[in-house]
C-alpha cells in the first residue's frame, strides 16, 4: 500500500461525487471517484487502491457493482454509501460490503470518513488528536497489527467503529477485539465489566431505537489502555506517551 491511501468512490451521482471528494480535501489519503460502473472497474484494475466506497449500483449486465469489484480484489475492504437501508440491499452486497452508511442519516459525509478510517490504515501524521474531533476532516487510521506495539505519540488513535444496529455482535466483544487486534496482546483478563458496564454504555450512547445520540463520549480506562467510545460508535485509543 502507499504511503497516502488511495480510495476510489463509485456513484451514478455527480454531485454526491463532488460533495465527498470536497470533504475528504483536508485528509491524508487519494480520492478518486467514477460515476460509472464501468469506469469504476477500469479504475481498479489499473490503479493500487486502498478503499472502495460504492453506492448500491448495478453494472451494464445486472450485477451488483461491488460484486464485480470483488472479483478484481477480492481483499479490497468496501463502505457501502446508500439511501438504501440494509433491509432493501441484496444479500450478495451485503456478503462483500464490509460497512454500510446511509446517505440520509445525520452528517453522512463525516460518518463516511470515519468509516473508511476504520478499515483503511492511514499514514502516522494523520491522527485524532482529540475524539471530539473526529468529524472526517481530519481522517484518522486504523492501525494493523505490529510487532513493535502501538505508537506512543499520545494521539487519539481510532480502532474501530461499532454499528448500533448490528446485532451480530455486542460492544463489549467489539471492545475487547479492537483492544487486542491494535495491541497484539490478550485483553480478556481481567475482565471489560471490572472496567466499565458495557450494556449501560450502549445505553447511554444510543437511543432504543438503535440509531446514535449526538455529541457524547465516555472515557475509561481498560487493559491498560485508556479508551474513548462516542455516540458515533467510533472506539478511540489514547497511545502511550514517553519511550519504550
Amino acid at each position: 500500500m502507499s504511503t497516502q491511501p488511495t480510495v476510489l468512490h463509485v456513484d451514478d451521482d455527480r454531485s454526491v461525487l463532488d460533495l465527498s471528494s470536497e470533504r475528504a480535501n483536508d485528509a491524508a489519503v487519494t480520492w478518486l471517484t467514477a460515476s460509472d460502473p464501468a469506469d469504476g472497474l477500469t479504475t481498479l484494475t489499473d490503479r493500487d487502491v486502498d478503499c472502495l466506497v460504492s453506492d448500491s449500483i448495478r453494472t451494464d449486465g445486472g450485477t451488483p457493482f461491488v460484486v464485480r469489484a470483488a472479483d478484481v480484489d477480492p481483499d479490497l475492504p468496501v463502505v457501502l454509501f446508500t439511501a438504501a437501508d440494509r433491509e432493501s440491499i441484496p444479500g450478495a452486497t451485503h456478503h462483500v460490503a464490509t460497512r454500510h452508511v446511509e446517505k440520509e442519516t445525520g452528517d453522512a459525509f463525516a460518518t463516511l470518513l470515519d468509516h473508511v478510517a476504520a478499515v483503511v490504515p492511514m499514514p502516522g501524521d494523520a491522527r485524532v488528536d482529540d475524539p471530539d474531533t473526529t468529524n472526517g476532516s481530519g481522517i484518522a487510521p486504523r492501525p494493523e497489527r505490529r510487532a513493535a506495539g502501538p505508537d506512543r505519540s499520545g494521539a487519539w488513535v481510532p480502532i474501530e467503529r461499532y454499528e448500533w444496529r448490528d446485532e451480530s455482535t455486542d460492544l463489549a466483544t467489539t471492545i475487547v477485539t479492537a483492544v487486542e487486534e491494535y495491541t497484539g496482546r490478550d485483553a480478556s483478563a481481567p475482565p471489560l465489566y471490572e472496567s466499565i458496564d458495557a450494556e449501560m454504555l450502549e445505553a447511554l450512547l444510543s437511543r432504543p431505537d438503535g440509531d446514535s445520540r449526538s455529541g457524547i463520549q465516555v472515557r475509561f480506562f481498560f487493559a491498560d489502555q485508556e479508551l474513548a467510545v462516542t455516540s458515533e460508535g467510533l472506539i478511540l485509543l489514547r497511545t502511550e506517551t514517553g519511550g519504550e
